[in-house]
């Protein structure tokens, strides 16, 4: 008796918890917090790229008298654009792969899988508590088919709850750092690419190497600075001045390369290899359960 005692609570449990769509709503609510990280986080990649193409055709070219500065910011650009790439294709990834679960919570949540998971678990009462209308064959596909139905209702549910305590117990701590950090280096980013910027317009202002016809038109210009003016250690000051903000420049791309790859690790942790990892883990649990002879569980106790 205690058997069918056991599975009636099971079946009108399972029944009202997908009317009343608690865990639907928790699913529904935790994926909306993972889509806003994603999306959070692919603007900010998409923020860094333009910044990039800002510098990336940038030249500083200037070798008047033959002593100067000449710099391509490209080949520095050039690693952090390629990184860039693969990171806004996984945040892009990563944002479908949740776009879809959010998609699938919401076909569970349709009327017609209640209504079959309701009728299902109707007949198998019907079938488990009225002797004349025991068949262990019927009973075996019924109580199958209402497996199926809870498995289709509450899959997707049940794996964005699992992943999202995982993420809260595990990641959240190391996304919110990587997060702000990726977000503070866009605006360090940007301020120096301001002053590549301006070293390059002043670089176009100041006359280029002097030939014999240019020469005369230069030479009064210089000497109206003054004998303070030391051409040589002007053009020794710049060329530090840009070496040092280009330094600065690369010393900040790698500290959004690395930011990026935590948030890469993450988001493909929680979005992709969980979820799979969770639906294998269920859809192995379902195999079994289904292979076994579920009426031999009530058979003696119905007979």
């Amino acid at each position: 008796m205690y058997k069918k005692l056991l599975i009636t609570f099971l079946l009108i449990f399972l029944v009202q918890l997908s009317f009343i769509k608690v865990i639907d709503k928790a699913g529904s609510e935790h994926l909306d917090n993972a889509l806003v990280r994603s999306l959070t986080v692919f603007a900010i990649a998409r923020g860094l790229n333009g910044l990039i193409s800002v510098v990336q055709g940038t030249e500083i070219y200037a070798t008047p008298a033959g002593v100067g500065v000449n710099f391509a910011v490209g080949q520095i650009v050039d690693p952090m654009n390629d990184m860039l790439e693969r990171f806004s294709w996984v945040m892009l990834m990563s944002s479908v792969s949740l776009g879809i679960q959010k998609l699938l919570l919401e076909l569970g949540q349709t009327e017609v899988f209640q209504a079959l998971l309701a009728l299902s678990a109707m007949v198998l009462l019907f079938i488990l508590w009225v002797p004349k209308l025991w068949h262990k064959q019927s009973f075996n596909l019924i109580f199958k088919s209402f497996i199926i139905f809870s498995f289709l209702r509450f899959l997707i549910p049940l794996i964005v709850l699992m992943n999202e305590g995982i993420y809260t117990y595990a990641f959240e701590s190391q996304y919110e750092e990587a997060e702000k950090s990726l977000s503070y280096s866009q605006e360090e980013i940007s301020q120096v690419i301001q002053k590549v910027k301006a070293i390059e317009e002043a670089s176009k202002s100041v006359p280029s190497s002097p030939t014999k016809g240019l020469w005369n038109q230069t030479r009064h210009y210089f000497n109206d600075l003054g004998e303070s003016f030391n051409f040589k250690k002007y053009y020794q000051s710049l060329q530090d001045e840009v070496e040092k903000v280009l330094l600065n420049l690369k010393n900040k791309f790698d500290e959004a390369i690395n930011n990026m790859l935590s948030l890469i690790s993450i988001f493909i942790m929680q979005s992709i290899l969980l979820p799979l990892l969770s639906l294998w883990l269920f859809i192995k649990l379902f195999q079994g359960f289904i292979k076994k002879d579920i009426s031999e569980f009530f058979e003696n106790k119905t007979s």
